[in-house]
């Protein structure tokens, strides 16, 4: 199984945005790729132009249509953390994995839902941690992992989302973030209302605004996952 595990200790920063913007980019790059939406808000599929009242399969239901858009097959997994036989699975030493291990799963996991979080971590390749640049997103980074220190988590890396140079504190914190993560700051994704609206309109961003500044940072960020995680030589295999 390869996974990456997007949740961040502060609600509103784009972590659902992200994690279905890397999933479509890791998708055009030859990845079979599976996004998990472990929120209550089901608010996932919005990114992918999907409406409200269309429903998504439950990966362990199992029932239905997939519903794949833009190469990546959208799944809701909101009902995982509470399968007893699911937690036994990931829990349990020696114990088989739930997820196909040809594919990449992207997990979009709540910033209140700390339980997933610690449940999906030993088994994700990268956790990937989104912030912005404001005071009470900032404050919240020794809440990663309470009593370890932020640039010490192994597999954390961290992105810094609407980023706009056009304001003070977003580019000091800027500033601040890359000097204190050095690499560990994995990519910045530029502010751009363009998300709000495509989101608003239920189309995709790329559809939507094809020239927004955001999708060149979302095709950066995609490529540093991929040779972060060492799955840059599969999705050269796939290509080839």
């Amino acid at each position: 199984m390869a996974m990456i595990l997007c949740h961040s200790p502060k609600g509103g920063v784009g972590t659902s945005f992200i994690a279905a913007q890397l999933a479509i980019h890791m998708a055009q790059r030859g990845h079979e790729v599976v996004a998990l939406d472990f929120t209550y808000q089901d608010a996932l599929k919005l990114y992918f132009g999907v409406l409200p009242s269309q429903q998504v399969p439950h990966i362990v239901e199992g029932t239905g249509e997939a519903t794949v858009v833009s190469g990546v097959e959208i799944m809701s997994a909101q009902r995982l953390n509470r399968d007893q036989g699911f937690r036994n699975l990931l829990t349990r030493p020696g114990a088989s994995s739930p997820f196909d291990s040809n594919k990449l799963y992207i997990a979009d996991v709540s910033a209140g839902d700390r339980d997933t979080k610690e449940l999906l971590l030993p088994h994700a390749l990268l956790h990937l941690c989104p912030l912005n640049p404001r005071p009470g997103s900032l404050a919240v980074l020794p809440l990663i992992e309470p009593g370890t220190p932020t640039i010490d988590l192994p597999k954390t890396a961290f992105l810094l989302n609407m980023l706009d140079d056009t304001h003070r504190l977003s580019r000091h914190s800027h500033v601040f973030l890359r000097e204190l993560f050095r690499d560990k700051l994995i990519g910045t994704v530029r502010r751009d209302e363009a998300v709000n609206e495509a989101a608003a309109m239920f189309e995709p961003l790329s559809r939507f605004a094809p020239t927004s500044v955001a999708l060149a940072d979302l095709r950066k960020l995609a490529l540093a996952v991929e040779t972060r995680c060492g799955l840059q030589a599969r999705a050269e295999l796939v290509k080839s």
